[in-house]
């Protein structure tokens, strides 16, 4: 089990965007929060990633990718391609064992 870091346990506590982006993220709900806006459809940031990564290693979520199973990753990488940067697909590839 790991820990939050205060600012993420900030963002958990206020409901803050990065929080309810990284919600999205586990929750697989990234494609529905962007056809909520579409003339806005920002993609995924390492830092909404990693934040994600965060709320399931603090236990706080059991949603979504399993960060550090490559074929998982790679298999959550096709399916969401769309929303992700060359940035964003290094760092999940990076963090597989």
């Amino acid at each position: 089990m790991s820990y939050l870091t205060a600012t993420e346990l900030r963002a958990l506590i206020q409901q803050t965007p990065a929080y309810r982006n990284a919600q999205a993220i586990l929750n697989d709900e990234w494609a529905a929060q962007a056809a909520e806006n579409p003339l806005f459809r920002a993609p995924m940031t390492v830092a909404d990633l990693k934040f994600a990564r965060d709320l399931q290693l603090a236990g706080v979520s059991q949603m979504g990718p399993d960060f550090t199973n490559y074929a998982a990753v790679q298999q959550w990488i096709a399916i969401n391609r769309p929303s992700l940067t060359a940035d964003d697909i290094a760092w999940l590839q990076q963090n597989c064992e």
